[in-house]
């Protein structure tokens, strides 16, 4: 394993508790990212990858919305996947660890997703990702990847330093053009969002277009009545998006109390 890996994984196994806090109190550039891959996912992806999974809450989440699919979680953080799989491991949602090459997984699916990722990949490791990527994604397949803006990493060194991760690359729409083509892809949808500060954060969807299809099949309008969906179905009982009374109760009954004491429960 060379030094920046080991430093990599070494950073990421130290930040499970925060990881959790994400997952329990609700994290918003999550849910931002959220509604762009139910904007944009295929129907009915029958297999589903995430490159960086952390803890494993958004696999969790698309095993829950994609119910027949097979999804599986890749990370370098041995910790953050101890906790995914006894949180979230079941027959249909699997974790593997290491970084993203050629041969690690088998088969293609028709969906990955790469949230908070693509930044962290050092430029002399992209080459390996690319080829990883291309091999694994299906014919009519979206890779989905948000990111932080190269204005927003150029404000965190400025005032916040401790939040810039050992691997910190700025990534702008050429870089996401270049992937495109490495991987024999379009951009298919590339846009500045606003989590914290205005177009703090970028979300980008590579595909293929399959045929000529009619305009009425607008992902704009898509997206808006999905952001209701999500709002309405959170707020009642066995909801999609469960409240954080239960998303609490999740990890306290697989990993105990000790893992995320809340001191709203003494």
């Amino acid at each position: 394993m060379n030094q920046s890996l080991t430093e990599v994984k070494t950073y990421y196994d130290k930040h499970v508790t925060g990881k959790l806090r994400g997952f329990v109190e609700g994290n918003q550039r999550v849910e931002r990212a959220w509604l762009t891959i139910e904007q944009w996912a295929p129907k009915t992806p029958q297999r589903i990858l995430e490159v960086g999974c952390g803890i494993g809450d958004i696999c969790w989440r698309m095993a829950y919305r994609w119910s027949a699919a097979e999804v599986v979680g890749l990370d370098v953080s041995s910790r953050s996947l101890e906790i995914a799989r006894k949180l979230f491991g079941s027959s249909r949602l699997s974790f593997v660890e290491g970084p993203l090459v050629k041969g690690l997984l088998v088969g293609k699916f028709d969906l990955i997703v790469l949230m908070d990722v693509y930044e962290h990949i050092a430029l002399e490791d992209r080459p390996a990702l690319h080829e990883a990527l291309r091999e694994l994604r299906s014919d009519e397949g979206a890779i989905i990847l948000a990111f932080p803006t190269p204005r927003h990493l150029a404000w965190l060194r400025q005032n916040m330093p401790e939040e810039i991760q050992p691997v910190d690359e700025d990534v702008n729409i050429a870089a996401i053009q270049a992937l495109a083509e490495d991987i024999s892809t379009e951009v298919l949808s590339y846009q500045e969002v606003d989590v914290w500060h205005e177009g703090d954060y970028a979300h980008s969807v590579l595909g293929n277009r399959q045929g000529w299809v009619s305009a009425n099949k607008n992902h704009l309008a898509d997206g808006f009545i999905n952001r209701i969906i999500v709002k309405l179905l959170s707020s009642k009982p066995g909801a999609l998006i469960p409240q954080r009374s239960k998303r609490l109760s999740l990890v306290h009954k697989n990993l105990g109390f000790e893992a995320y004491p809340d001191k709203k429960l003494r």
